[in-house]
């Protein structure tokens, strides 16, 4: 049994036609589901539902592992999950003034993953003649990942979904996305 504590931000955002947060929310639920299975401690949080700062501040303390899970709108994190990080990574407690810019984090020892769903499919990611040029999802999600290097934690590999709106499985994917886990947190 694990004595290590997860806490899972649901990034979803309920604004858009197209897309009403039910994928983010099926997967961040299967995790959810399948780390308490392994014996881990679960914290969640709905950023479209609302949170308490200080609540959040508490279950941030409590984890050793952050996992993000949100769609991708625009190329980046959706406003919510933004508005989120904005209001809850507080000076002090998130972080704090430092010799070196970007060295003052206060989460170090914690860890985090991203896993994100996208429209776009898979092939346009690391070919150079495509959209992306050659770049990751990684790559074209830096500004979130140096938001969580600010801070302290240490990245684990990230997990993605594609074309999600005119291709969905999401059967499949909460299988890879259970392997996914299995595999970053040594399970």
């Amino acid at each position: 049994m694990s004595e290590q504590t997860v806490l899972i931000i649901n990034g979803r955002d309920m604004r858009y036609g197209s897309a009403k947060g039910a994928l983010n929310t099926f997967l961040a639920d299967t995790a959810a589901s399948h780390l308490k299975e392994e014996g881990f401690t679960v914290e969640t949080t709905r950023v479209a539902d609302g949170y308490e700062i200080a609540e959040e501040a508490r279950k941030w303390q409590q984890a050793d592992v952050v996992l993000f899970q949100f769609p991708i709108y625009w190329f980046a994190a959706p406003a919510v999950l933004k508005r989120y990080i904005e209001e809850v990574y507080q000076h002090d407690t998130f972080y704090s003034s430092a010799p070196e810019y970007g060295r003052g984090g206060l989460l170090h020892g914690k860890r985090y993953l991203v896993s994100t769903t996208w429209n776009a499919p898979k092939d346009v990611f690391a070919d150079p003649s495509s959209f992306f040029n050659g770049r990751s999802v990684d790559d074209v999600l830096a500004d979130f990942h140096f938001t969580q290097a600010f801070v302290g934690l240490t990245r684990l590999p990230s997990i993605s979904f594609h074309d999600v709106i005119k291709h969905p499985d999401a059967a499949a994917y909460a299988e890879q996305l259970k392997t996914h886990l299995n595999k970053a947190l040594n399970i």
